[in-house]
């Protein structure tokens, strides 16, 4: 089994040569142009030692940078069941399939338009007081209300992997008390999906100006992240590399959160925000230099983090 399973890293990454029981490769995650990723398929640990990328579960590897028959292959030679019922495996019976797709009020304008009315200038100006510029705008196709129920709001849309609308944030830029007001349908969605490129790092924030400044963000639109929920389930199919960058006041649910999904075999990170800021108040540039000095965590960092918390 252990020679079936240097097989099957071999084909997956760059092989270099083994030593006794550590095998070195070429590291997918930094693309180091010498082997310095360390493999050992008895302890099921691999470390690279150029981009200190390090895991106790070698399957991570297989699952993001493998086909579908390597992955099957693996899953014989690791004893675990067929991926292909996901769901049923992971998070018990299976879940009925039914895509939620909504229409944007009627009052919607979109901001992306080149002539814009003159009740666009108030809306446009709190986007660009926040730090939105005009590409923001595009990518996450942000409009306004004038009238209607979401009159003075800015209207963010979410997307499906399929390009449909199954949800929006509501946000007023007129200072009503009331700040965010979002339809009266499920939040058990991933946020924007379509503009989620798994293959490189996901940065989990808790809302939607937070995951226009972090990049390739979901925010989780709420104060956690159940295990049968749609975001969930996604993060662990896809399996990227996971940053957490959720506010400071909020160090007790982060810890809680991510320790879920370094138990499912997840590579985590915690991005350290500081305390009285959010993501949201920050800029791209900032908020990268935050994400840059993240730090790698694993369950036992997380009790210690935890416990740092109720301090």
């Amino acid at each position: 089994m252990r020679e079936d399973k240097i097989r099957i890293l071999k084909e997956i990454l760059d092989y270099a040569f083994s030593n006794q029981d550590e095998n070195l490769f070429f590291c997918p995650f930094c693309k180091h142009h010498k082997p310095k990723l360390s493999v050992n398929i008895e302890k099921d640990v691999f470390k690279c030692w150029i981009c200190d990328t390090y895991g106790k579960n070698i399957f991570f590897i297989i699952k993001r940078f493998g086909n579908h028959r390597q992955i099957d292959q693996w899953s014989v030679f690791d004893g675990r069941e067929d991926l292909c019922d996901f769901e049923s495996i992971f998070f018990g019976k299976e879940q009925e399939k039914l895509e939620q797709i909504i229409h944007l009020p009627d009052e919607f304008v979109s901001l992306t338009r080149r002539k814009l009315p003159l009740s666009a200038i108030q809306a446009s100006n709190y986007l660009i007081k926040r730090g939105i510029t005009q590409e923001d705008i595009l990518k996450w196709k942000i409009g306004y209300c004038a009238s209607g129920e979401y009159q003075s709001r800015i209207i963010i849309p979410s997307f499906n992997e399929k390009g449909n609308i199954n949800y929006f944030i509501s946000r007023t830029y007129i200072n009503d008390w009331m700040r965010y007001k979002n339809p009266p349908v499920s939040r058990n969605i991933t946020f924007n999906e379509l503009n989620i490129d798994w293959r490189e790092d996901v940065i989990i924030v808790e809302g939607v100006f937070d995951a226009i400044k972090a990049g390739n963000a979901i925010p989780i639109l709420g104060s956690t992240i159940r295990e049968k929920s749609n975001l969930f389930q996604k993060i662990v199919e896809h399996s990227p590399r996971l940053f957490f960058a959720l506010d400071a006041d909020a160090e007790k649910k982060s810890v809680s959160i991510m320790r879920k999904f370094i138990n499912y075999g997840l590579q985590v990170y915690k991005v350290k925000v500081p305390e009285g800021k959010d993501v949201g108040d920050m800029s791209k540039e900032e908020f990268s230099c935050l994400k840059e000095s993240a730090k790698a965590l694993d369950t036992d960092l997380c009790f210690m983090e935890l416990a740092l918390s109720m301090v």
